[in-house]
């Protein structure tokens, strides 16, 4: 038996908050990001805005937005791209195989999901410097399992 909404719409394919929360969240890559923790709904047309997830105990939580969402599964919510957020951590390295440390902040525009600038430390240049260094998302040239810059680390300080 098919379910219709008051409108007569068919409903039978409708997607309803418990099909969403707690689920995990995958991001392009296939990184686990977290699990669906809220639904945000905008209250004017009551269309989705995007989702929060809960990242785990001790860490903040990040909200998505609907854009960068891909698809739901009956195991999980796959987004379209890579969180950016989440190179916190990785080893940073210049176009000569260098490494320049790790990157200890992500600064981001606004609240979309592009790189403004990384701040890298404990790596030989920071050390010698005796301070973090700022690259500006220019000077990034690929992030996979690590930063990797197109420029020597001579050219950035």
């Amino acid at each position: 038996m098919h379910r219709r909404s008051i409108s007569g719409r068919n409903l039978d394919k409708a997607i309803t908050s418990d099909d969403i929360l707690g689920k995990e969240v995958i991001d392009s890559e296939g990184e686990i990001i977290g699990v669906v923790e809220k639904v945000l709904i905008d209250p004017e047309n009551f269309d989705m805005i995007g989702i929060e997830i809960d990242k785990g105990f001790l860490k903040r939580g990040l909200v998505i937005g609907r854009s960068y969402m891909d698809r739901i599964t009956e195991y999980a919510l796959f987004l379209n791209t890579k969180v950016l957020y989440q190179i916190k951590g990785m080893s940073v390295f210049d176009s000569s195989g260098k490494l320049i440390g790790k990157v200890t902040r992500v600064n981001m525009v606004g609240k979309r999901n592009k790189i403004k600038e990384i701040v890298v430390s404990g790596g030989f240049i920071s050390r010698a410097a005796g301070r973090d260094i700022i690259i500006p998302a220019v000077k990034i040239k690929r992030i996979e399992h690590n930063v990797l810059l197109d420029v020597k680390m001579e050219d950035l300080t």
